[in-house]
């Protein structure tokens, strides 16, 4: 049996419905937050819980043999992860999918980085097996994050400099997590998931621009400009804070990867970002 965590991310929620649409039965962990989501189907057990208390997570345990660990991006984020991967021990379970971040590190000044380095670390010393999964930035971010203001404004605005980055689909992150949450083979490993070109600001500005048949400008900005921006989005100070200062990697040029573990692993090519642009041109298109 399989149990994911964090559906109420783009990438969790995405996975949970490629399980459902191969046929395949889990268990969902769900805070009240998700309480809502369209996940109606004998396959699939619901149980409520927090990352924050452990004993209410036990249930969610029963049975299970490979786990998803997703979590928000909170200061406390490596705690919550910590008490996923202690109650996935005592209870048996017996290999767990760390979904972390390019660049993850322990020491790191960035807290996602940081986080999501100390997690690593004390997944791979507990004895359970593992697979890490760490996926380059999203090109959904360019809907999620910026897509009003390429939308309305007809500009691109982010503090990258001219740093090139290997951005990738969120729905190419997911098949790669159904397939390592099904087969065998991915004991003690590292993926590392990125689309298959690797792209500046400028070059971004340019396929929009061709998608939406007018001028997307790109605008470099500092990184408090970025943060303010992120705020006015309506993103808490926390964790506005916290992009910025994971962006600060990206403009360092940290980002710039390519890798054909997506390929290697589905036996399909990630998405380049102009065919996703293409499958949700009416999203840039729309007034």
């Amino acid at each position: 049996m399989i149990l994911l965590t964090g559906l109420s991310s783009s990438t969790g929620l995405r996975v949970a419905k490629r399980l459902l649409k191969s046929g395949h039965d889990f268990t969902a962990l769900i805070t009240n937050t998700e309480k809502d989501l369209d996940l109606k189907s004998k396959k699939v057990t619901l149980v409520k819980g927090d990352l924050s208390k452990p004993d209410s997570i036990k249930k969610a345990m029963e049975g299970i043999e490979n786990a998803l660990l997703i979590s928000p991006i909170t200061d406390s984020q490596f705690k919550l992860e910590k008490n996923f991967i202690d109650a996935a021990k005592k209870a048996g379970v017996k290999h767990v999918v760390k979904y972390s971040a390019i660049g993850a590190d322990p020491d790191s000044s960035s807290l996602i980085l940081r986080s999501h380095g100390q997690s690593e670390k004390y997944l791979k010393k507990s004895g359970l097996r593992y697979t890490i999964i760490r996926p380059n930035i999203f090109m959904q971010n360019f809907i999620e994050f910026y897509g009003q203001d390429i939308r309305k404004k007809k500009q691109l605005k982010l503090p990258l400099r001219n740093a090139k980055c290997g951005y990738v689909d969120i729905r190419d992150t997911a098949r790669l997590i159904r397939k390592v949450l099904t087969s065998n083979g991915h004991r003690n490993k590292t993926y590392t998931l990125t689309g298959p070109e690797s792209l500046n600001c400028i070059e971004v500005a340019e396929l929009l621009s061709d998608t939406m048949g007018k001028k997307i400008n790109y605008i470099d900005i500092k990184p408090k400009e970025f943060k303010k921006d992120m705020m006015s989005a309506g993103f808490k100070e926390p964790l506005a804070e916290a992009f910025s200062d994971l962006y600060k990697y990206i403009r360092e040029g940290a980002y710039d990867q390519i890798t054909d573990d997506i390929y290697k692993l589905t036996q399909s090519q990630p998405h380049t970002f102009e065919e996703f642009l293409d499958d949700n041109v009416k999203f840039f298109l729309r007034k």
